[in-house]
């Protein structure tokens, strides 16, 4: 038995980068236009097994993001998630896109038998600034069909070199399905930089959905994975931390 426990035990990695652009000299109290690009990639050490489950993952936003999602055009998770096609006023609140690639199968074995499925990501501008979605669509040809299911963000509030993070809670059907284990290894998203005419104040202003007050050589860059033990279910947090170029 203690043979077998050592041999499919799953050490799980977590990696995750994000890259920021933007024009001009941040301040205060001239934030400039920020774009940011995300890049997560889960795998295992050694490589190349199926890893564990992580049904929730927190990515952290450096104190010099400024967050202006309270001000955009806002969609509904009960809208989006399973609908066929995204509605009108959906479609409003979309401020990024990607990719993604999960694994089906079992954790600790060769993630070569594993099925993969590769996604479209679209993100969603969620209520009240509080909320921020992403969208998977399965790609043309992939395994399983997949249309609009929402993986939420909730924006919380952090501390020290932090400003907020965004906590990413995977729904329990994209956790398990026919006795499968499925783990989320690649997103990439991109949030451009682009102005939208919103209203704050009562006037109308033009804002980036990101903007930086800072950047002095680069930004501190941190996500979360917390990983579910195959056996046990007990949580097994791994954490990655890096930096972003100014």
């Amino acid at each position: 038995m203690a043979f077998t426990a050592v041999a499919y035990a799953v050490d799980n990695t977590l990696t995750y980068s994000a890259k920021v652009t933007f024009k001009g000299k941040p301040t205060t109290k001239k934030p400039v236009p920020a774009a940011y690009n995300g890049i997560l990639h889960v795998d295992t050490n050694p490589q190349g097994e199926q890893p564990e489950t992580a049904p929730v993952t927190s990515v952290f936003f450096a104190k010099g993001y400024k967050n202006n999602a309270a001000y955009f055009p806002f969609c509904n998770l009960s809208e989006i998630d399973g609908h066929q096609s995204l509605s009108a006023k959906c479609k409003k609140a979309i401020v990024g896109s990607g990719t993604a690639s999960a694994l089906a199968g079992s954790p600790g074995s060769p993630s070569a038998q594993s099925v993969r499925e590769d996604l479209n990501v679209t993100a969603i501008n969620g209520p009240k600034g509080k909320s921020f979605y992403l969208v998977l669509n399965s790609k043309p040809g992939a395994p399983v069909a997949i249309t609009n299911r929402v993986v939420p963000g909730q924006l919380v509030k952090s501390s020290g070199a932090f400003a907020f993070l965004i906590r990413f809670t995977i729904p329990t059907d994209l956790q398990n399905q026919l006795g499968l284990s499925i783990s989320l290894t690649d997103f990439n998203v991109k949030v451009p930089s682009t102005l939208h005419t919103v209203k704050v104040k009562k006037k109308n202003t033009k804002l980036s959905y990101l903007q930086l007050t800072s950047c002095k050589k680069s930004l501190p860059v941190k996500a979360i994975a917390q990983f579910k033990d195959k056996d046990s279910g007990a949580p097994k947090p791994v954490t990655s931390i890096s930096t972003s170029k100014c």
